[in-house]
């Protein structure tokens, strides 16, 4: 980096001063277009709160790096300092205190916006001396009384709206966070900040071997109701969610006049998708596990909520039935929502009985298969995550029914990522 040189002896200028500052800013430039690389925005700190009980947010304290010009205004002046710099360079911006910030309505998507600027900031009556007369002072420039600004402050504001405002002169206005506010609302509470692109890992993060074996770990399986911290690294989570199965048709004949083959249930939902988190401003996940459906039941829906909002989640699939006396249809698949990489409705059940007519009452299969067979005198349960159960056929005891198998239930995989 420059460095300014001075001499013993030598009669020290303003802009001698000036330009160390202007040097360090330089330098900073540099270095951070070494470490993110050139024109690249980014951001750290300046955590987003969401009010649970009003329509606010507010802005952690934190800084902003991104593209500028070393001074859009001159620097000093009364007859020195230096001229305004359009020279290009990288450029960081402070906020050293939380800000609150009001949502301006709802029923809408909402940008929070940092607004990154230099001004010049506090005013002060300087002293200066009397070129005629060196040991008299003045109160400010030709003895004016007038204040002078002292500090070129680098900071930010913040704005939330549905489109960009405005750049300041010399300066940038860089996208935070997003926030879908429900129409009618009176607070933010379950409202989930979306983080932008202008939030980067640390370096110390990138460095963990918590997080090396996380993107390089596949994905984890939860079979049952828990709940999930947020790693201190960890930005974004990915999800699968599987509903549980559906049960298989009973039986309950020993004769084709009667109901004598059931269907097979059919499989869950499955929904897929990438979410932000935070470990600093956001709660656990919460996981909950849809069961199999019992013969003839829907199984249950699995989900993944976050801060009292539900992230995604897959209904279980409906149960194999009989609609008369010697028809039976095979049960809907579940259904999915939320996904931000696929929404998919489950398998369908296969159908049993139309008349005299007989089918393979097969549970409709999971992703991975496992579908239970239709079975004489009881229908096979289901063997993997979110198939149906078969239906069964030919009961032991006329008017007695023999179950269908039961859907295997659902599950939740998850993998943390930067």
């Amino acid at each position: 980096m420059d460095r300014a040189i001075v001499y013993a002896g030598s009669i020290p200028l303003d802009t001698d001063l000036l330009r160390v500052g202007k040097y360090g800013k330089a330098a900073i430039g540099h270095m951070s277009d070494m470490l993110y690389g050139r024109g690249i925005v980014a951001a750290s700190g300046l955590a987003c709160t969401p009010s649970s009980s009003s329509l606010a947010v507010t802005i952690g304290a934190g800084s902003i790096t991104a593209p500028g010009v070393m001074d859009a205004a001159p620097l000093g002046g009364g007859g020195g300092g230096y001229r305004a710099d359009p020279t290009q360079t990288t450029c960081q911006y402070s906020s050293d205190t939380a800000v609150t910030v009001t949502v301006p309505g709802t029923g809408a998507s909402y940008t929070v916006f940092a607004i990154c600027s230099e001004q010049d900031i506090d005013q002060t009556v300087l002293a200066f001396f009397n070129a005629a007369n060196p040991s008299q002072t003045q109160a400010g420039l030709n003895n004016s009384g007038d204040v002078l600004p002292t500090r070129r402050w680098a900071g930010m504001s913040f704005v939330i709206a549905t489109d960009a405002p405005a750049a300041p002169m010399g300066g940038t206005v860089v996208p935070l966070y997003t926030l879908t506010v429900p129409q009618g609302v009176t607070s933010l509470a379950g409202v989930q900040p979306q983080p932008g692109q202008a939030f980067w890992p640390t370096i110390p993060e990138l460095a963990t071997q918590t997080l090396l074996r996380a993107i390089a770990e596949p994905m984890q399986l939860v079979a049952n109701d828990t709940s999930l911290s947020i790693p201190t690294w960890a930005t974004r989570v990915e999800l699968r969610v599987i509903g549980g199965g559906g049960g298989g048709a009973s039986s309950s004949s020993t004769l084709l006049t009667g109901s004598f083959s059931g269907a097979g249930g059919g499989g869950g939902g499955d929904a897929w998708g990438i979410y932000g988190v935070s470990p600093t401003s956001g709660g656990a996940l919460g996981i909950t596990i849809g069961r199999g459906g019992a013969s003839e039941q829907t199984g249950g829906t699995s989900l993944v909520s976050y801060n009292g909002q539900t992230l995604l989640q897959a209904s279980g699939g409906h149960g194999g039935f009989f609609y008369d006396t010697t028809g039976s249809a095979g049960g809907d698949g579940g259904t999915a929502s939320g996904g931000t990489i696929w929404n998919q409705t489950g398998s369908w059940g296969g159908d049993g009985q139309s008349n005299a007519s007989t089918f393979a009452g097969y549970g409709g299969d999971g992703p991975w298969g496992g579908g239970g067979r239709c079975g004489n005198q009881v229908g096979r349960d289901g063997t993997r995550f979110g198939a149906g159960g078969g239906g069964s056929y030919s009961a032991a005891v006329e008017g007695t029914p023999t179950a269908g198998g039961s859907g295997f239930s659902g599950c939740v995989m998850y993998r943390f990522l930067p």
